[in-house]
């Protein structure tokens, strides 16, 4: 799981140990996009609600996608600082783009996400580095507050109510790794389980599944689940 501090010491210590790194030789990786969203999960067998930050790169190197070794989160403000490392990163494909990233940042105990600028910094194996930033905004809803949508599998598609907008089924193989994210054309608009099936192997025998929705004028987005495409909950 990623690294979660919360201190000043250690936060100047991360940032040092990057600077040194980034003199390395090596040619930089390439950062073409940083998308940052909090993210309120709902865990419809327990019915918790817990909040997140996902932070999601396209991101590229010179020598190959497989020299990127670790992206860090930091916000300067507020002395937070995450390391999502190679091993610890999902992938997925997008509108055409391939990204790398994590749903699962968490603060300590049960404190919200901060507001404010939060800086991305890419680190590849030879130490050379690439930065971008984005901002999560404030928000007047939390997650014990906020409405999440549900999903049932109806005549071999995924049936979802409580959005008001689009959304999107998150697919995960038996072995519960993500593979991949399927847009509806509409709040109304199911989902065909055999397209997801014919997309990946690893979802061809069956497959697990979340529903999530985004806010933009709240600021959040929403993430439900976890469903098997039978049609019950799946317990964690």
């Amino acid at each position: 799981m990623p690294a979660n501090i919360r201190a000043g010491t250690a936060l100047s210590l991360a940032l040092l140990l990057i600077l040194l790194l980034a003199g390395c030789s090596g040619k930089p990786p390439v950062l073409s996009r940083v998308l940052g969203r909090v993210i309120y999960v709902h865990d419809s067998a327990a019915n918790t609600s817990t909040e997140t930050l996902g932070v999601y790169l396209v991101a590229s190197d010179p020598d190959g996608i497989e020299n990127l070794s670790a992206f860090y989160v930091i916000n300067d403000a507020a002395e937070l600082f995450w390391k999502v490392d190679s091993s610890s990163w999902v992938t997925a494909t997008a509108e055409g783009e391939s990204w790398i990233g994590t749903s699962s940042l968490s603060m300590p105990g049960a404190s919200g996400v901060p507001p404010g600028e939060y800086r991305v910094v890419l680190q590849s194996k030879d130490g050379a580095t690439v930065e971008q930033t984005f901002t999560v905004a404030a928000r007047e809803v939390t997650a014990a507050q906020a409405k999440f949508p549900s999903a049932a599998v109806e005549a071999g598609h995924i049936r979802v109510t409580g959005v008001n907008g689009a959304y999107e089924v998150w697919a995960y193989g038996k072995d519960g790794r993500f593979d991949g994210s399927f847009p509806s054309t509409g709040p109304s608009s199911p989902v065909s389980i055999a397209a997801i099936e014919a997309s990946s192997p690893s979802l061809a025998s069956g497959f697990s599944f979340r529903v999530f929705a985004w806010h933009p004028d709240a600021g959040y987005g929403v993430l439900s689940g976890t469903y098997s495409s039978g049609s019950k909950p799946v317990a964690p």
